[in-house]
């Protein structure tokens, strides 16, 4: 039997209605709140992974410097960002995903996009 070192652990871990799940940081593109559950859409799949978390519990876990809440509803992982639509306030990621942004949101994702378009 293969003895589970650290490098072999995923640093994500969500219970699902059928035991847990782990993932890395990069396999997710995007958690979407649904009721008192969420969505994790991933790379790896087409179809997304209920979990057993509200979305609230996802951001206080898990968002950081990959990760962030866009909206009420979603969270986001910055690597998959693809475009910023400025009339509608929505951003689209990998995969076609679309998701709204928030207002606040929308300001902090313009401003840094302004910042590094001036550092060029």
């Amino acid at each position: 039997m293969e003895e589970l070192t650290d490098s072999t652990l995923k640093p994500i871990v969500f219970k699902t209605p059928h035991g847990f799940v782990y993932l890395d940081y990069n396999e997710i593109i995007l958690c979407s709140a649904n009721r008192n559950c969420s969505d994790v859409f991933t790379i790896e799949s087409n179809d997304p992974i209920r979990i057993l978390h509200k979305i609230s519990f996802i951001e206080k876990k898990y968002c950081n410097d990959k990760f962030i809440r866009c909206h009420k509803s979603h969270i986001i992982n910055l690597k998959y960002i693809e475009s910023l639509s400025i009339k509608t306030h929505q951003i689209q990621l990998k995969d076609g995903y679309v998701v709204p942004l928030s207002y606040e949101c929308w300001k902090k994702l313009k401003q840094i996009s302004t910042i590094c378009i001036s550092d060029r």
